[in-house]
């Protein structure tokens, strides 16, 4: 394993990582065979930020926290359903 010498190198890896991190980003962004919300928890799960996603996916900021907002729920409702499936022998 390589120990980076200096806060110098440090950054510059940090630098690197960065560029591949927005890299990956760009290609899920310019998928077309995904939805806005797809991948905006794609990318929120990556880190990035709903105002950064917005600009990747050319939205607004307010599109993505509802799409997230909306994964969120929708979510948190199946969860739900399984759970009462279960408790009914069903599933």
């Amino acid at each position: 394993m390589v120990v980076p010498k200096n806060d110098d190198e440090t950054g510059q890896i940090e630098a690197k990582l960065d560029t591949i991190i927005r890299l990956l980003a760009m290609d899920i962004a310019i998928d077309k065979d995904l939805t806005l919300q797809q991948k905006a928890v794609r990318l929120r799960r990556a880190g990035i930020m709903p105002k950064e996603i917005a600009e990747l996916c050319g939205s607004t900021s307010n599109a993505v926290n509802v799409a997230l907002s909306t994964a969120k729920s929708s979510k948190s409702k199946k969860k739900v359903t399984k759970k009462k499936e279960a408790s009914n022998g069903e599933g």
